[in-house]
């Protein structure tokens, strides 16, 4: 109601004068916007000022975002951007609409010295924030806005593009970084060894690991690791292990990944064995490794006499991922009724990738008995999704049973699903 008033007057009558107007504080942002309309710009500003009196006697600011931001916006389009700035300040949680409404209002005033104070200061904030919301334009745009940028301006646009996947960017902007004589730390190399390949890791590994890192820094030799690993670089990531000084849990668990990963199911067998003399108990990644390790190298055996020994002597809860670890391990072996027997024993009802897991490997095994058992129970759990049908029609195809195949292919059509397509997106800056 009260944004159809004249802007000025709205003030005494927010606050709740003589004429007894009650006043809701949800209103708040829609009387700052009758307020901006008015066409005096004094009137505009006093108006503005009022309200924002008003919010804080009734306690509406700073506490309600909404109209925080709502009172950002006034201020910026009263032209009153110091005032912007020092709402913007009192915020204790600004959202991306906070940092959008502050950004808009540099948009016409860039070369305002409050407007360039503010992204001497907050502007590390806010890359990291449009980053990590996966916003690498605005992040970017905002990152060619700051002078005098630091290292922390630095590593929040280097893994900005690592956390969107743009290795090539997060790689180039650590080069820039360093051709303009800004020295990293051990947290500019965490973030960069996400996108390296190994030459490149190699390089990183050659002058910030070195200069900032020390043997150490666990969090720091953990990401070294862990881009050795991706690069097959097993040994190299087994000599950065043995040099970490105090090794924590996640540098066992990224030893006995990287052993998984590239096919040394024995050794993270080795690993695991030596986690638990040194008196370290693993949690559930560790678990889920090792298991991943032994469905890799087929150690079947092995892989049940570790289940068993996490659940009762360790006392881990086995989650869903790691029960069709155990599917997957015993029915690639062949060993279908065993994976049934394991499924019928689970205490929660199996999922999706449990069922999954039985059916990739009836398919390997061209077994028809059990693809249809997987796929029965998949049909029932998630109808929808079309893929599950095209394997099992292939699979009654590859035995020769014809008509089954066109069943399965037809009840496609009679749900109305839809085999999924290939899809690609690009960013647009």
């Amino acid at each position: 109601m009260y944004e159809h008033l004249p802007a000025f007057p709205i003030a005494p009558a927010a606050v709740g004068d003589c004429r007894g107007i009650p006043f809701d504080p949800s209103f708040l942002p829609r009387l700052l916007l009758s307020a901006t309309s008015c066409t005096s710009p004094f009137l505009a500003e006093r108006a503005v000022s009022a309200l924002h009196a008003t919010g804080l006697k009734l306690g509406a600011l700073p506490s309600s975002l909404p109209a925080s931001n709502a009172l950002i916006s006034a201020y910026s389009q009263a032209d009153l951007l110091p005032s912007a700035l020092r709402v913007f300040s009192l915020l204790s949680h600004p959202s991306t609409a906070s940092y959008t409404t502050v950004l808009a209002a540099h948009a016409y005033g860039i070369k305002n010295v409050a407007a360039l104070a503010f992204y001497a200061s907050a502007g590390p904030a806010l890359v990291a924030l449009y980053a990590s919301r996966g916003k690498v334009g605005a992040a970017r745009r905002v990152f060619g806005y700051m002078d005098g940028l630091d290292v922390v301006s630095w590593n929040a646009m280097i893994g900005g593009f690592a956390s969107a996947g743009m290795d090539e960017e997060s790689w180039a902007c650590f080069r820039e970084m360093h051709s303009r004589g800004v020295r990293g730390n051990a947290r500019t190399a965490v973030v960069v060894l996400g996108s390296c390949d190994m030459e490149s890791g190699r390089q990183v590994h050659g002058t910030i690991v070195s200069s900032h890192g020390g043997s150490s820094n666990a969090i720091l030799w953990n990401a070294l690791m862990s881009m050795y690993s991706r690069a097959g670089c097993v040994t190299d990531a087994e000599r950065v292990f043995l040099e970490i000084v105090k090794k924590d849990v996640v540098s066992w668990n990224v030893m006995i990944g990287a052993f998984a990963k590239n096919g040394y199911g024995e050794r993270a067998l080795e690993f695991v064995d030596m986690v638990l003399q040194c008196g370290m108990k693993p949690d559930s990644v560790t678990f889920t490794a090792v298991l991943m390790a032994c469905c890799h190298c087929g150690l079947v055996d092995e892989g049940l006499v570790l289940f068993q020994r996490f659940v009762s002597v360790v006392g881990l809860v086995p989650t869903m991922e790691q029960c069709a670890c155990i599917v997957d391990l015993l029915a690639r072996a062949g060993r279908f009724l065993e994976a049934l027997e394991f499924i019928g024993q689970m205490s929660v009802r199996p999922n999706t990738v449990v069922w999954g897991a039985l059916l990739s490997a009836s398919k390997m095994h061209h077994n028809v008995e059990f693809a249809k058992i997987a796929f029965e129970q998949l049909v029932q759990v998630e109808p929808e999704n079309a893929g599950n049908f095209v394997t099992m029609s292939n699979i009654y195809a590859k035995a020769g049973m014809v008509e089954d195949a066109k069943r399965v292919r037809m009840m496609i059509d009679s749900v109305e699903l839809a085999k999924p397509s290939g899809k690609s997106c690009v960013e647009i800056l």
